[in-house]
């Protein structure tokens, strides 16, 4: 598989890096979990380095929308995505476009210039973004998830992310840290979203706290911002 296209609805809640870094099971095993979601599987570790490009007015980032270029680590090095995320609506639930398309992160390079990959043909074609794109924030982000089945037999994926910003420049320092529950679906029907929004009530009510309005993006370009102001 080369690309997909499809769609994400997710939710999020903002986490402590320490305390979900030393026990993430506390929240993919949590009561809510357990009384949502059936044939869970065991937790699955992946780490990805992320670069987010923007234009210079940030005109994705300003609007809730991203583009990404990822880019595996151990076992799967070499294999590497181009995706954009298009957001349609966000009223606690974030309901998005997914396109990306599979590219060898050795020459992305060639790919930004060519600009024939379909997320970017995609973004050009709606004018989501004008002129040069440039990095505007990278994150390294380890990803322990869970797979799980909602009410109606509809998967879920739901996961624990770690992760750490740094400078577009390169410079591998920390910048700031970030840590968020994350959970999706990839279908859009009645049925589905009924099930996974109980489940999501049933998260916001155990946790107490409410869901993330943020984008890893806008994070990321945020702590890449402040990291440039004078001390």
């Amino acid at each position: 598989m080369t690309r997909i296209v499809g769609v994400e609805h997710e939710s999020k809640w903002a986490l402590d890096h320490a305390e979900a870094g030393a026990d993430p099971l506390r929240w993919l095993d949590s009561p809510a979990v357990r009384e949502n979601l059936t044939e869970l599987t065991e937790t699955v570790i992946a780490t990805q380095s992320i670069l987010y490009l923007d234009d210079a007015e940030r005109s994705l980032t300003t609007d809730g929308h991203s583009l990404r270029i990822a880019a595996n680590q151990g076992a799967l090095a070499g294999i590497g995505w181009i995706g954009i995320k298009q957001t349609i609506d966000w009223e606690g639930r974030r309901d998005a476009l997914e396109i990306s398309e599979r590219i060898d992160p050795g020459e992305l390079t060639a790919v930004l210039t060519a600009g024939d990959v379909l997320p970017l043909r995609h973004l050009r074609n709606l004018g989501l973004v004008r002129g040069p794109l440039e990095t505007v924030g990278i994150t390294s982000q380890r990803r322990i998830k869970r797979f799980g089945t909602l009410a109606g037999g509809h998967p879920c994926v739901f996961s624990v992310d770690l992760v750490e910003f740094r400078r577009p420049d390169g410079e591998i320092t920390p910048i700031g840290r970030y840590t968020c529950l994350e959970a999706e679906v990839n279908q859009s029907s009645l049925p589905c979203l009924e099930a996974f929004d109980e489940f999501c009530g049933a998260v916001d009510g155990w946790l107490g706290s409410p869901r993330e309005s943020r984008t890893k993006a806008q994070l990321a370009v945020a702590a890449a911002d402040a990291a440039r102001l004078p001390r």
